[in-house]
């Protein structure tokens, strides 16, 4: 379904496709819980494999909930738009901004975690740090005892849109039952007018409403969204190393960006030696980028053997990367065997 002047709003409504293959959470994570489920080993490392796997994995479904929701809201907007519903219109609006706002605070969420994990050198505090994150998740999906509030889920959406607290006041004004419904649907004077809809009057407001609506589900299907994956794929990467042969907890969340080749050839292809995983080996990309201070315009990839082969245009001229298809344990740099 298009509707004139949301298209992100149109794109949420119409990705069906997206939920057949997301849809079924336990078979869409069936791969990487049988992998995990092989860490059967006592050590710290394997332990720290499956509590940050287990604290993902929450996210992970809490984030896909969300989205759902978002995207069944939008579906209900839609209609309530082509059916000139105003007073359904103005409650679903409000719905959107507080799922967008708990979207926001999910990912707020989720970048502490990403951002204290590493600091974390012992098993011990490590377990405490996961589980204290995991929290969050089962506060926003069971609504339980110490359960976030909808105003602090506003607060993070304020980081995105400064007057998200004004807006969303106006739509409560708008949604409970007193004056600002009222004048939905008579004329603003107890004991005068039409019951109809009288949004004709509330041009401003409207107008309002849709530019919310059409931001909040931009943040969801765009910035937020991206965001938020970006972190659970950090995390994922974290396991996935865990899960290698010989890993060690004390490098899990080391950081790998040792280069070489020049990129000037296909033969001379930068290359990122000791990423141990893809996310690694695309983050050393991204920072190799902002390094040299290239823009990329434009990238095409071939996969060659147990190589793909990125050919990607920058503002400077063009740039070969070479990366592994299959990560495994890598051998230890100098400095780790003289640790």
């Amino acid at each position: 379904m298009k509707v004139p002047g949301h298209p992100h709003l149109s794109n949420i409504v119409d990705r069906d496709e997206a939920w057949v293959a997301l849809g079924d959470f336990d078979l869409l994570m069936k791969g990487s819980d049988q992998k995990v489920q092989s860490l059967t080993s006592a050590t710290d490392t394997s332990e720290a494999g499956r509590l940050m796997h287990g604290f993902a994995r929450d996210h992970f479904h809490l984030l896909l909930v969300g989205r759902y929701k978002i995207r069944e809201i939008a579906r209900g907007i839609c209609a309530a738009l082509v059916s000139k519903n105003e007073t359904v219109l103005f409650n679903l609006a409000r719905s959107l901004v507080e799922h967008t706002a708990a979207l926001a605070y999910q990912t707020n969420a989720l970048k502490k975690a990403v951002n204290e994990l590493p600091k974390k050198a012992d098993i011990k505090n490590l377990r405490e740090t996961i589980e204290r994150h995991r929290k969050v998740a089962k506060q926003l999906y069971y609504n339980e005892k110490g359960a976030v509030h909808v105003h602090d889920m506003i607060k993070s959406l304020a980081q995105h849109i400064n007057s998200a607290r004004r807006d969303y006041e106006a739509l409560c004004e708008f949604v409970h039952p007193n004056y600002g419904s009222n004048r939905l649907v008579s004329s603003g004077q107890l004991g005068i007018g039409q019951m109809r809809s009288h949004v004709e009057e509330l041009g401003p407001d409207l107008g309002r409403t849709h530019w919310m609506i059409e931001r909040c589900a931009m943040l969801a299907d765009d910035e937020l969204n991206k965001e938020a994956s970006g972190y659970l794929i950090k995390i994922a990467s974290w396991v996935e190393i865990a899960c290698q042969e010989g890993a060690k907890l004390s490098v899990i969340f080391s950081v790998r960006g040792a280069i070489s080749g020049d990129g000037r050839t296909k033969q001379t292809a930068v290359t990122f030696e000791r990423a141990r995983t893809h996310h690694e080996a695309l983050e050393a990309f991204y920072n190799f980028l902002a390094a040299q201070k290239l823009t990329m315009l434009s990238r095409r990839a071939a996969i060659e053997g147990e190589f793909l082969y990125d050919k990607v245009a920058t503002d400077k001229g063009p740039l070969w990367v070479k990366y592994r298809m299959r990560f495994t344990a890598n051998k230890k740099g100098p400095s780790e065997n003289n640790a």
